[in-house]
């Protein structure tokens, strides 16, 4: 039999309303007696944080100190209230959440299982919010069509490593998967189907280089992080595809070079960029400053504990060295891209050229045979036509003739 710990501090309520209830926890006990442990939840008032780390208190169906092993078949879960959209563990301990919440409580909305110990989280049809971070979470299995329901996941500080069945999420409006470090270089493309999408929090997952493969925009995302990760050079291009972007960050990376000559261009909603904690050199951190200040785009940043600093973002003269070997390297890429497009260009000449000849050959023709003189006809063709225009002249009297008849004939 499973270790279960079952929650004591259940509040007072009415005679009428615990009646059903008891008859069934009896009937449920009785049936489940050789099965293990009936864990009842307090409906009770809990206290969490919102989608924008706001706190945040509601009315939950609270279970406190439960704890499973691998076998979570062995307890069933049930309510002490009938308003039960909102469960949430506490203090708990089990591999997944028992199959016998979601069968008892089957209009859950909201989930809340932060930190505890969770490897296999499911997500079933009618979930809108899943509060899942602080565990060990490798896989994520979606329900039926969980995919049309959920509108906020929070997945920070687990093991993920792809996001396998996150990639098909219309309806989500804020994933956080901050703090997963085994995700690595994550394309932009695979967010691609969640069109309502306006908070993506991708903060210390491992990311080395930016990678946006989208075929189109989402056209809903206002705050982006990418802060925390090893991140070295950023061109504004691209963020290209997120037209209502606000608020981006980009701190405590290895940033030694970013090109905003395009910002607003780019990104026409942008309000803010926190670029604080990377390896500036101060030269190129003057110019990027002034570029981001002159469009309106406030430069948030920390504390500087050193003594060099611009806009009050830390950097030094040593990365200077490391930004003239990069705008070397990206003068070398930019001759190549520009030898590319002459050759591109010549290749298209070409073709012009060789169709210009085609047409210029067909108005020859054409002139050819306008200036060539008529040929005499024919006798018999004279002949032809001289009967063709006398039966042309004789048509309309024929016609006259044979309507005077009928008249005299009426």
């Amino acid at each position: 039999m499973p270790a279960v710990q079952t929650s004591r501090r259940a509040r007072p309520v009415g005679l009428l309303r615990w009646a059903p209830l008891v008859v069934l926890v009896f009937g449920a006990k009785l049936a489940l007696e050789a099965a293990g442990e009936i864990v009842i939840c307090n409906y009770e008032k809990f206290h969490l944080f919102d989608s924008m780390y706001r706190p945040r208190t509601d009315n939950f169906c609270v279970f406190n100190d439960v704890y499973l092993g691998s076998d979570v078949k062995g307890a069933d879960f049930l309510a002490s209230s009938l308003d039960y959209k909102r469960v949430a563990f506490a203090n708990s301990k089990f591999p997944q959440v028992p199959p016998s919440l979601f069968k008892n409580f089957d209009d859950i909305r909201e989930l809340y299982v932060r930190r505890c110990s969770v490897e296999m989280l499911k997500i079933t049809r009618l979930l809108e919010k899943v509060y899942a971070g602080g565990n060990r979470i490798v896989s994520v299995q979606l329900d039926g069509n969980a995919s049309n329901s959920l509108r906020e996941l929070y997945l920070d500080g687990n093991r993920l490593h792809g996001l396998a069945n996150l990639t098909n999420l219309p309806a989500l409006e804020v994933l956080v998967l901050e703090n997963n470090p085994l995700l690595g270089n994550v394309d932009l493309a695979q967010f691609g189907r969640m069109e309502r999408l306006w908070k993506l929090d991708l903060e210390r997952i491992g990311m080395t280089r930016l990678v946006n493969g989208l075929k189109r925009p989402l056209a809903e995302l206002r705050r982006l992080d990418l802060s925390n990760n090893a991140l070295t050079y950023v061109h504004v291009r691209m963020f290209r595809t997120f037209p209502k972007l606000e608020h981006l960050w980009l701190h405590g990376n290895k940033l030694y070079f970013m090109e905003a000559d395009q910002v607003r261009t780019v990104m026409p909603a942008i309000r803010s960029i926190v670029i604080d904690d990377n390896h500036w050199g101060c030269g190129h951190l003057a110019s990027l400053g002034k570029q981001l200040r002159d469009r309106g785009i406030i430069i948030r940043h920390g504390s500087c504990g050193t003594d060099r600093a611009v806009h009050r973002v830390c950097c030094s003269d040593e990365t200077d060295l490391v930004d003239t070997r990069y705008l070397i390297e990206m003068g070398i890429r930019h001759e190549t891209r520009v030898q590319q497009d002459v050759r591109e260009l010549r290749a298209e000449n070409d073709i012009l050229r060789r169709e210009l000849e085609r047409l210029g050959s067909l108005l020859g023709e054409l002139l050819v045979n306008i200036s060539r003189p008529a040929e005499p006809m024919r006798a018999n063709e004279q002949e032809d036509e001289l009967m063709d225009g006398q039966e042309a002249d004789e048509q309309p009297e024929s016609n006259v003739t044979a309507s005077f008849e009928e008249y005299e004939e009426e």
